[in-house]
Formats: C-alpha cells, structure tokens, sequence
C-alpha cells in the first residue's frame, strides 16, 4: 500500500560549492578540507553539534594515529587532537596512537575548527533527499523546523555513514549479509580508579589492555543467562579519578533499519542499567559506581557501502599497495566483532601502515559525489581494518580538497588529477607518501591473534 503525498515546490535557500552530508569525524574534517582550499562549504549535521561518533556515542579512544613508532595520520585530523588536548580533552602523548578524548570538549575544539576555517553550520537539519540531472547531483534537501529545504551546490560529500546521499542519487551500494553489532557506550563515575590503574595503560601490539578477572565473570554471568552478550569489556580512564569509559554492550542489528535499530536502543538501554548492577555487586572496584552519561545514540560500525571505482581488500591491508591516488593511511587491526557471541574473529595485526586510494570514496561513474567514511568501498577484513576513526578523519581531508580541487579546476571525481590532489594533500600535512616506506608487492609480517578488540 502506498499514499501520494501533495506536490509541492521546496524552496532553495542557498547555493555553495561544496555540501558536505554528515558532520561525523570524516564529515568534519572534509568540510574543514573544502573551505581551507576555497571553497564556500556547508555542513549539514542532525544534531546540534559535531563529531558523531566519538561525541554522539561516546567512543573513545580515537584509533589510531600511529603504528610501531611512526606517524601515519597528520594533517587536519591531528590538528583537531591538538587543539582537544589544549584544551585537556584529550591525550595525545601515547605511542600506539590511540587517542583518548572527552566528548564534550572535543566538541568544542570541532566546532572552532570548522566555524575558524569559514564552514558554514547547519545543525539539527536531516539530510531526506536529492535532486540529479544528467547524473550529477544538483541540490540536497533537508528536513528541519523551517520545513523542507533545498541547498544547491556543486560538489557533494556524503559522510552520513550510511551512503544515505548515495543511494538517493541512485549509485550502487553493498550491505553484508551479517553486519557487525553495534554498542551502547557508557561513563561511569564512583569508581576506584587506582584499583584499575592496570586497564589504563597503551595498547601493546594493537591489543587495548583488557582485565581477565572482570571478563570471565561477565562470561559466567552471560551463560548462566544474566546478562546478554557483550564485548571487552574495555575500560578507559575518562580523565579524572573516579570516571570511567566503558566499550562493553553490543548487540546485533541493522542501524539501516529504523524498526530494528528502535528495537536495539531500547534493549541496549535496558540492558546498560542491569550490567550496571552487575559490575556494582560483582566487582569492589564498581561497588558505589554511578552512571554519569550514556551515548546519544547506540555506536554503529556498519551499514552500507558504495560500489566504488576500487574496492579495499584483505590484502591491501597485508600488503600495502603504492596506489597512485594514495589519500590517506590506516594500520588498525583488522576487527571484525562477532554478532553473536562475546568474542572477535581472529584479528590480523598490520606490520606496517597500508594506503587508502581515493577511488574507494568514488561512487563508480559518480561526477561530483564523493564520500568520506564507513561506507567507503572495501571487502568485509578490509572494512574491518579501515573502518576506525582516525582514518575516516583522514579519508575526510581528502575527500575535502578533492571537492574543492573540483571547484577550482573543473576535475570530475573519475577524471582527478590524483597527483595535484596528493601534492595538496602533502603541503598541508597530510601524510600521502606511497612509495618510500612500502615495498610494493612484498608481504607484510602479520600476526593472527585470537582475542578481543574493541
């Protein structure tokens, strides 16, 4: 059964270069990217502030900016952690690059980076469609207390995390038949800090430090039916003594799928208070814990992904490839958690970073679309390695100059002049080098590690 909405002409409001979709950590700082290199950028973003993820669902730390002693991820999104640390936000001093931050104040320090870098804003405004011709996309519209209303603009950037730009101008996109779950983040205050000054250490070969103790408790508890199933848990120092981070719920679902999704925040929220008891009768350290604050939303890690001009597999991530088009760096392990059960699929540990190319943001035969984010082009390992934060932001730097390299010389998204792109990229401290640390063709010593990531 269908009904037939009246029709009706929206009204466009305003005209830009470049509309970015999204203000995530890769929405963000694509925007950020766009209007540095001169072009009129806006930024559409449904909440009343930025940084999705890492804000709205609490995740924390933000992985990772460097791998075995090196630097891989610069630029703007390093920026940003500088200026979140400046303001004591977050910690930036850890070897293995991953960072942790205060969801408050990294808002803050994301919302003078992009109003400092002349982004135009628009917040509590959801992206509902679009209009094409001749198959480029022509005007965005959105949903806000104004009604709908259209912008006009002449690159698009869809860093919505689910390709919802995408789909609606009509380009292919994948979804997994079994996605990874996704989880409830939670903050904790009253807690015995010095008791768990063991968790809050760096991670070691990629591996976040995890307590034995608590976990095969909380194992116990879920096969004698207490509690549902849940990851980690991993536990991080938020900042001040007595607080607390915790990575610990999941459950499996489809964040595409409104009806499911509902269904998953309810139980999700259900299930944070009773896991709360638990840790509070089970384990001293919790005993007078208090919640402090939970995710806005529920953390989502997939969805869907556009079929891109190329697509990121397993063994580009074993075995760096020197792209020619090389935009961004990413060396996470490749994590892939379990929808089911309380464990990880066995995880393959890079050796050394990998290059991302920029076709993996391309909807294929798109002119003027792009995306920055979790719904790039890549296989399931390949996902789960290039899925993180850290290098989202830095696929948004390069999504964002190539916006505005479009703008200024007229190069469609399949026609980039992939070396201006990588020469501008370079200039402002993004890290793009592709063939002077990388032996292409060569394996990359790997190790398999059966255990738990968060």
């Amino acid at each position: 059964m269908f009904v037939r909405e009246p029709e009706r002409q929206v009204p466009v409001v305003a005209s830009y270069d470049v509309i970015v979709c999204g203000g995530g950590p890769a929405g963000l700082v694509a925007a950020t990217a766009a209007a540095r290199n001169g072009a009129r950028t806006l930024l559409i973003e449904r909440y009343g502030f930025v940084g999705g993820m890492s804000t709205s669902a609490l995740v924390t730390p933000i992985s990772e900016f460097r791998h075995y002693g090196k630097q891989h991820i610069g630029g703007i999104p390093f920026e940003l952690m500088a200026m979140a640390a400046e303001l004591g936000g977050a910690e930036i001093t850890r070897e293995s690059g991953n960072y942790p931050v205060n969801d408050e104040i990294l808002k803050l320090a994301a919302q003078r980076l992009l109003l400092d870098s002349g982004v135009t804003l628009l917040y509590h405004s959801w992206f509902s469609d679009c209009v094409t011709q001749d198959g480029r996309v022509t005007h965005v519209i959105v949903q806000n207390k104004a009604g709908r209303v259209a912008y006009e603009g002449k690159v698009f950037i869809d860093c919505t995390g689910d390709a919802d730009l995408v789909r609606a101008a009509g380009f292919e996109t994948v979804k997994g038949d079994v996605l990874q779950p996704a989880s409830l983040w939670f903050q904790l205050g009253g807690v015995d800090t010095d008791a768990l000054e063991y968790l809050f250490g760096d991670a070691v070969d990629a591996m976040l430090p995890v307590s034995a103790v608590i976990r095969d408790r909380l194992t116990e508890l879920h096969e004698q039916g207490v509690i549902p199933i849940f990851g980690g848990p991993w536990i991080n120092r938020f900042f001040h003594d007595g607080m607390v981070s915790i990575n610990l719920l999941r459950e499996a679902t489809d964040a595409s799928d409104p009806e499911w999704f509902t269904r998953t925040e309810c139980s999700l929220r259900e299930a944070l208070h009773l896991v709360i008891d638990v840790l509070r009768e089970n384990f001293p350290e919790f005993r007078d814990c208090w919640l402090a604050k939970s995710g806005i939303q529920t953390g989502v890690r997939e969805t869907y992904h556009i079929v891109g001009e190329y697509t990121l597999l397993k063994d580009d991530i074993v075995t760096p490839k020197a792209f020619p088009d090389t935009i961004a760096k990413g060396a996470h392990v490749i994590d892939i958690h379990a929808a089911d059960s309380t464990e990880q699929n066995d995880m393959v540990i890079p050796r050394q970073e990998y290059n991302v190319p920029f076709r993996c943001l391309v909807p294929k035969g798109s002119v003027n679309l792009v995306t920055a984010g979790r719904c790039l082009s890549a296989d399931g390992p390949g996902f789960g390695s290039v899925r993180v934060m850290a290098t989202c932001m830095a696929m948004g730097q390069g999504a964002g100059t190539a916006a505005a390299l479009s703008i200024a010389h007229g190069f469609g998204m399949t026609d980039m002049d992939h070396e201006l792109l990588r020469a501008t990229l370079a200039a402002q401290g993004a890290v793009v080098d592709h063939d002077n640390t990388v032996n292409p063709g060569a394996p990359v010593d790997v190790t398999v590690y059966p255990g738990v990531r968060k």
